[in-house]
């Protein structure tokens, strides 16, 4: 039973996927998948760091996974419909799926720290709106339906783009 349980003192930062939304030239993060290594399967779970000045991803919308967030450390703030508020240590922020469009900022001089937790439907609809996109997940597929057209792509293939090489 031991995989139920993760230890933040055994987390190692230095090996977190490191990436940034690729439609988002501020986004940068680090993330740690502590859903899947705790072996859930209906809910992602995932610790992320954003260091001081970045974004989370671009904002969206989410049209069917309810998504939360827990700041555990540091300081910024949630973009909710164009409107920034204050968020800091213990804050939480639910997502439903009501349309109104979300992002996080790290205003601080640290990193902010959080847990993201979201359902992992079988087909999920994301609206960026910023660029007007639209994108649907399924499948470990996902299309990104805007203004140029359609682009399909495998889910490895966004995650490829989203990568921060060292």
């Amino acid at each position: 039973m031991a995989k139920h349980l993760i230890r933040a003192a055994d987390l190692d930062w230095s090996r977190a996927f490191r990436g940034r939304h690729p439609f988002n030239p501020a986004s940068e993060m680090s993330m740690i998948r502590v859903g899947d290594q705790s072996g859930l399967t209906r809910l992602g779970a995932n610790l992320v760091r954003i260091p001081s000045g970045k974004e989370s991803f671009i904002p969206h919308a989410h049209s069917m996974e309810e998504e939360m967030v827990l700041v555990i450390s540091g300081s910024g703030e949630v973009v909710l419909d164009g409107v920034s508020q204050a968020i800091g240590p213990g804050d939480f922020v639910g997502f439903p799926t009501d349309g109104v469009v979300h992002h996080l900022v790290n205003t601080g001089e640290v990193d902010l720290v959080y847990l993201t937790v979201g359902e992992r439907a079988r087909v999920e609809v994301a609206d960026m709106p910023t660029i007007g996109k639209t994108t649907v997940f399924r499948n470990n597929r996902m299309a990104l339906f805007g203004p140029d057209g359609v682009e399909e792509l495998a889910a490895e293939e966004w995650f490829a783009r989203m990568k921060i090489e060292d």
